[in-house]
């Protein structure tokens, strides 16, 4: 599992940063969407090296529907 360093706000108003664990950023996407706010959309997204794995509060990495990925 992957850290990923997702970008979310308003281009060109005020931005926030959400740390999401993730096989892939394109799921770090989907992880991201439920800590989002109405009208915020994703600006970024960066695989971190991070070795303490610190993720967001609550955030449970995606999966598929074939093979929803669990926190161990």
């Amino acid at each position: 599992m992957r850290i990923y360093r997702v970008t979310v706000g308003v281009e060109g108003g005020e931005t926030r940063v959400l740390k999401v664990p993730s096989k892939t950023d394109v799921q770090a996407a989907d992880a991201a969407v439920p800590l989002m706010s109405p009208g915020e959309s994703i600006l970024s997204i960066h695989e971190t090296d991070d070795p303490l794995q610190e993720i967001e509060e609550g955030v449970q990495p995606p999966g598929t529907q074939t093979h929803p990925d669990r926190m161990v």
